[in-house]
């Protein structure tokens, strides 16, 4: 799984600190998410869509969804 969490995040000029306060995470989470090493529940990408001020379909890519599709 790819993200653009932090491509959302800059552009809101905020920290992994700040936007892992925003969401109840620490901040090792919202690195890995980053990373694409830790896979959210459903409730936890939603608050970070929502904190990004986004969806969770433009933050969380899905490589066997973009597969299928092509």
């Amino acid at each position: 799984m790819k993200t653009r969490i932090r491509e959302y995040r800059t552009r809101l000029n905020l920290t992994q600190e700040k936007l892992a306060e925003m969401v109840g995470v620490r901040r090792e989470t919202i690195i890995f998410l980053e990373q694409g090493r830790y896979n959210p529940s459903l409730r936890l990408a939603h608050n970070v869509a929502r904190a990004l001020q986004t969806t969770v379909e433009e933050l969380f890519i899905f490589e066997d969804i973009e597969r299928a599709e092509d």
